[in-house]
């Protein structure tokens, strides 16, 4: 598609800003990891589950979950996973 020079002008800033953006969450996102890993360190240093800090509580505890495993499944019995495998379709967006 043929864009006008307004347009194209526009949307070069508009995937800049994204891309700014999106290098500023993964920063962010590393660094609120980073702080929580440290809390994790302390509390499990401390055998502790639960700390109040200020006007704050945090919980640092062990959950179980149970998943269905599709590989095993598919591994023993094919012809049953193909019977129940569901095929869906979504728009994709990415800027490369």
């Amino acid at each position: 598609m043929k864009l006008t020079k307004k347009k194209e002008k526009d949307f070069a800033e508009k995937i800049r800003k994204i891309k700014v953006l999106e290098q500023q969450k993964k920063q962010a996102e590393s660094a609120i990891d980073e702080l929580k890993n440290e809390i994790k360190a302390y509390m499990d240093k401390n055998k502790t589950s639960e700390l109040a800090v200020d006007i704050f509580t945090v919980h640092y505890t062990e959950s179980e979950t149970e998943r269905f495993d599709s590989k095993a499944l598919r591994e023993v019995d094919e012809e049953l996973y193909k019977k129940y495998l569901k095929s869906s379709k979504s728009k994709r967006f990415s800027i490369t």
